[in-house]
């Protein structure tokens, strides 16, 4: 019950990779997927909420798993060219679960955390536990992710330090990581900050990407009274300035997401746009932070956005939440790709 694992024959994240790269004079050229055969690191990585029923429940369902491939092979399919890319299939919530009570909400999410826990375990069972892991998920997935931190890698037992120690970075993006007023722990973590710099280790990378403006009522909410939202801004951990985006990447051929480029964009699986977006940490109300995103074309650039953000779709209290993996993923791989090579240091 796997999208991507790479003892398989075939899966998801092995597909086509290559990218149409567009520059500022309005060329197209197309830049094949190079994998990494020796990769060194590991990522699990746990897929956001695809199952869009409205009533409360848990997806049962997997007579068929294109949605999840499709959303896999859009957010990490790429990172194989730093990474074993390792996603399971969990039995998640419903998107109408985050509506019911507390108590069904609880239960529900209880069953999708217990089949990636199995699967994590799975997972730790059968790798060289010398290996580095990065951490990754979206949504309900970042949930997961921030769950499985908090019970296998924050504690104070040897166990929880051993993985700690192997831990390379998590990305739990796009949920409700929390820390203290002017900390980089305190919150949703005791023990793991939030990443500070390119090629810090053991650290966690968090957002949630709106347009500059925010929005009124944003999704997940204000943290509680002394607390803040998480934001790293994944191009410039260290930095509170605008910073332009290394590498935008789109899906070209998405058939269950709005707003993606249409496959008349490229004839490749992606397009990726260099330097065509910035991104910056901003506080908005009571405590949230979030990545405010926009168009930075430097003048001259012939290029014309492949998203139109313009659009209704993302000026919700959800912002920008589907595209917080495109917008910002040549920066994510480049964080793994940067970190892997300090291990490699003498």
């Amino acid at each position: 019950m796997w999208v991507c694992r790479p003892d398989l024959p075939a899966d998801a994240c092995r597909e086509n990779r290559d990218a149409t790269e567009l520059h500022a004079d309005g060329s197209g050229i197309v830049v094949p997927f190079a994998a990494d055969p020796n990769a060194a690191v590991d990522c699990f990585y746990v897929y956001p909420t695809v199952d869009l029923t409205m009533a409360a429940g848990n997806h049962t369902d997997f007579s068929d798993v294109d949605r999840m491939r499709e959303w896999t092979f859009g957010q990490v399919a790429r990172f194989g060219s730093v990474c074993r890319v390792f996603a399971p299939l969990y039995r998640q919530m419903t998107f109408g679960t985050y509506f019911a009570p507390p108590e069904e909400h609880e239960r529900r999410f209880a069953l999708a955390y217990a089949d990636v826990l199995a699967s994590f375990r799975w997972f730790l069972g059968h790798v060289d536990p010398r290996r580095p892991i990065v951490l990754i998920g979206h949504s309900q997935g970042a949930q997961i992710v921030e769950k499985l931190l908090q019970a296998l890698f924050d504690g104070d037992s040897d166990g929880d330090r051993a993985l700690l120690a192997r831990l390379l970075v998590a990305m739990p993006i796009g949920g409700d990581v929390q820390v203290a007023d002017g900390s980089v722990t305190g919150g949703t973590f005791r023990r793991i900050p939030l990443c500070t710099s390119h090629a810090e280790l053991g650290c966690v990378v968090a957002f949630g990407t709106f347009l500059p403006t925010g929005a009124k009522n944003p999704w997940p909410g204000a943290p509680p009274p002394g607390r803040r939202s998480a934001c790293v801004n994944p191009a410039d951990p260290a930095g509170t300035q605008p910073h332009v985006l290394s590498g935008a990447t789109y899906p070209t051929q998405s058939r269950y997401r709005d707003g993606m480029p249409g496959n008349g964009t490229a004839k490749t699986p992606f397009i990726v746009l260099p330097d065509f977006y910035s991104a910056q940490c901003t506080d908005g109300h009571d405590g949230f932070r979030y990545l405010a995103v926009q168009e930075a074309r430097a003048p001259g650039d012939r290029r014309t956005s492949p998203v139109d953000l313009d659009r209704s779709l993302w000026k919700t209290r959800l912002g920008l939440h589907v595209l917080d993996f495109q917008l910002t993923q040549g920066d994510l791989i480049r964080l793994v790709t940067t970190r892997v090579a300090s291990l490699r240091k003498p």
